[in-house]
């Protein structure tokens, strides 16, 4: 076979592979929402109550888990509204976006589970940080920077029990 003719064979299975992932990948993104479970009685699903500061998993109607949280400062607020797990890192490094000198920059933190819900660096992860978590936790110390804190095995619970897609809710 002539130099030529392999890289025209080489060539044609390079856009072959590509048009067919092109033809695959709506299949496989049809497939994933055909399997969105998140109305039926099964479904699982993470409140956040920013006033308690507490975090409830449910299954259905049924309350499975719940945790005290930590949630963002006055100036670096959680949001509130609809969203779901995008992604799930175990172990990671959080960075600060702001520079040091800035008064909310943070030094590289380590975090062992954490499960981002909103693009821009909203998470729900551990605050291994914190000691005292709930209503009462006032202090800008024990508040985030927008992101949903708890305890170390509650984190580990909650990233091992919820699938990317679940949906979670932050009512204000």
């Amino acid at each position: 076979m002539k130099i030529g003719s392999k890289r025209f064979l080489f060539i044609s299975i390079i856009v072959f592979c590509f048009l067919l992932s092109i033809a695959i990948l709506p299949l496989t993104m049809r497939a994933v929402h055909a399997q969105d479970n998140s109305n039926s009685e099964s479904a699982k699903k993470i409140v956040v109550d920013i006033s308690d500061r507490e975090l409830v998993a449910y299954e259905g109607d049924e309350e499975v888990f719940d945790t005290l949280v930590t949630t963002g400062r006055k100036g670096l607020e959680t949001p509130t509204g609809k969203f779901s797990v995008l992604q799930k890192l175990s172990p990671t490094t959080f960075n600060s976006p702001w520079p040091k000198g800035s008064p909310y920059y943070y030094p590289p933190t380590h975090i062992n589970y954490a499960l981002a819900f909103k693009d821009g660096g909203y998470f729900l992860h551990d605050a291994t940080w914190i000691t005292q978590f709930g209503p009462d936790e006032t202090d800008d110390n024990h508040s985030s920077h927008g992101c949903v804190g708890m305890p170390l095995d509650a984190a580990k619970w909650l990233y091992n029990w919820a699938p990317i897609g679940t949906p979670v809710i932050i009512q204000p």
